[in-house]
């Protein structure tokens, strides 16, 4: 089996996998509720400004930091944000993994390992 037939597998596997399912069935519920998915989306913005920051060595603006605190406080009500959250992350840290995997085979074909 050569690379690319390999890559197909793990698309196939990815999409077979319980983080995958849980994911689509979680952005299938939270669509029916347009509000909490504009602030979920926010919230997500907000995460992903806030990481960007601390990776430059900056702190995050504290108007960010509280923003992002009290959209968790209204989003932890709402069992479909929370769930595609919770799903969300569960899928991010596999697609890391896999991520890291490849990474290492970069790093020594580059001879950094």
């Amino acid at each position: 089996m050569n690379v690319y037939d390999n890559a197909n597998e793990l698309a196939k596997a990815m999409r077979e996998s319980h983080e995958f399912k849980k994911l689509k069935e979680a952005t299938a519920a939270l669509a029916k509720d347009e509000n909490a998915k504009k602030m979920v989306d926010e919230f997500l913005q907000l995460n992903q400004e806030a990481e960007i920051a601390k990776y430059q060595g900056k702190e995050p603006a504290k108007e960010t930091t509280e923003k992002i605190q009290k959209l968790y406080g209204v989003l932890s009500l709402n069992s479909d944000a929370m769930q595609y959250l919770n799903s969300f992350m569960r899928f991010q840290m596999m697609l890391s993994d896999i991520t890291n995997s490849i990474q290492d085979v970069v790093k020594e074909a580059m001879g950094e390992k």
